[in-house]
């Protein structure tokens, strides 16, 4: 009697056995993975709204404020006149407010922390950025207020968990570089001063 081709349920079994185990060994790090692809995300986003700002500031001829609102990464940009918010820019005239970005999905998960300084990258901030903190570029694209007022550095994580953190620090000439706390400068370009 000749066999015919195909799985016997033996077979099946061993398969379906096989993927489960590889399916659970594999399962953490994708969940590290997807957390780390919202924090790039997040972190990118908010690098892009600087620079934005930035740019505008200077072809505007006026000052522009980057300004973090109250949904986790969330951000707004607008034009200040006389303003020193990008709520009160609003209210003054709607055709203040430049961009807006909304986090939603995994971004909304981020917490970002914001610093008025530097300093060491390995030792992450603690103060939540909150619905109003920022930074204003003046008409030459250079932030009012470095190093006192203005925000000058921002910490990503992911909100009470462990994981990749990035770092966006912004230079007294206004720009805008995000590196990675883990790794040095001397060694990697991705690495923080």
């Amino acid at each position: 009697m000749r066999r015919v081709g195909g799985f016997t349920l033996v077979e099946l079994m061993i398969t379906v056995t096989i993927l489960a185990v590889v399916l659970v060994a594999g399962l953490p790090t994708f969940r590290e993975w997807l957390r780390n692809t919202h924090i790039r995300t997040a972190a990118e986003s908010i690098q892009n709204g600087l620079r934005y700002a930035r740019g505008e500031a200077g072809s505007r001829g006026v000052n522009v404020r980057f300004e973090f609102t109250s949904s986790g990464a969330g951000w707004t940009v607008c034009a200040l006149s006389g303003a020193t918010s990008c709520t009160a820019a609003a209210a003054a005239s709607a055709d203040n407010t430049l961009q807006n970005f909304v986090a939603a999905g995994g971004s909304a998960d981020v917490a970002p922390m914001v610093g008025t300084s530097i300093g060491a990258a390995g030792t992450p901030l603690s103060t939540p950025a909150s619905a109003g903190s920022g930074i204003t570029f003046n008409a030459l694209g250079r932030p009012l207020g470095y190093g006192t007022v203005a925000v000058s550095r921002i910490d990503l994580n992911t909100a009470g968990k462990d994981g990749r953190r990035l770092v966006i620090q912004i230079s007294s000439a206004g720009m805008p570089r995000m590196c990675d706390p883990n790794l040095s400068l001397a060694t990697s370009p991705q690495g923080c001063r």
